[in-house]
């Protein structure tokens, strides 16, 4: 089943139904490897010449000037599950130990696969690990994998991340070193879908295993996923999920 361009969510009560949101920001500077400007740096900015024009991001405006400093982080940055079409490829990263990982042979026996592109320094993927530690927890044993890839980010930073939220699905490594940003596939998957936040973490993709190219043509895993481009609300990606889920099982107990 396809659940069509936009999830819907529930926030505080209300029905919120995000349709295409545009965010309009600030230039694209270099930025020190420090906390600060770190915690600015990885949510909604997006690369685009510096500019006095108001910013929209989830229903508040700053200005653009201001935006850096003003930005709530303690806000959960909430972005819809999309459907698009996208080929994705399979990756031969490590994991943080060094060991090989194959994301072919890991995707199956699986029905859903989330890939979560994150960076251990980035406050909007720690406070969102949280969310995706629960629901692997609550749906590993019905056919949900979870891989972490992280970004940009040290070995000591990758592991106070996963000793925080006690992560216990893969975890490989893309990149370790901010200038390796626009060289990431990361980078190219989101800038794909129109995704133009500096850093861009998290971002997600989500693979219907249904959808999985047998070929693998030049390592092709997909053309259809799922993409979000932010934080996952926790309630209706658990909706989403669950029915995605339960259709499968349903499925597979009618062809028994």
């Amino acid at each position: 089943m396809r659940f069509g361009q936009t999830v819907m969510f529930r926030v505080s009560g209300s029905m919120v139904l995000i349709l295409g949101p545009t965010i309009v920001g600030f230039g694209d500077p270099i930025f020190p490897r420090s906390n600060e400007s770190i915690r600015s740096s990885c949510s909604y900015v997006e690369e685009m010449p510096e500019t006095n024009k108001s910013v929209t991001t989830w229903g508040y405006k700053t200005n653009a000037a201001n935006a850096e400093i003003i930005t709530d982080h303690n806000t959960p940055e909430y972005a819809p599950i999309v459907e698009r079409n996208l080929d994705f490829y399979e990756f031969k990263f490590v994991t943080i130990d060094g060991s090989a990982f194959d994301l072919r042979g890991y995707l199956k026996g699986k029905s859903l696969v989330i890939i979560e592109y994150f960076a251990g320094w980035c406050p909007n993927s720690n406070r969102n690990g949280h969310v995706l530690e629960r629901l692997w927890t609550k749906y590993r044993d019905r056919g949900l994998g979870v891989v972490g890839v992280a970004e940009y980010s040290d070995e000591a930073e990758l592991r106070i991340h996963i000793n925080r939220i006690g992560i216990d699905y893969p975890i490989v490594v893309e990149t370790k070193k901010l200038g390796q940003r626009k060289d990431s596939s990361h980078y190219r998957y989101r800038h794909a879908v129109g995704d133009k936040r500096k850093w861009g973490t998290p971002f997600y993709v989500i693979i219907d295993t249904r959808d999985i190219e047998t070929s693998g043509v030049n390592g092709l895993i997909t053309r259809k996923v799922y993409t979000v481009s932010g934080e996952l609300e926790e309630e209706s990606t658990d909706q989403f999920l669950r029915k995605i889920l339960t259709d499968r099982s349903s499925l597979t107990q009618s062809a028994l």
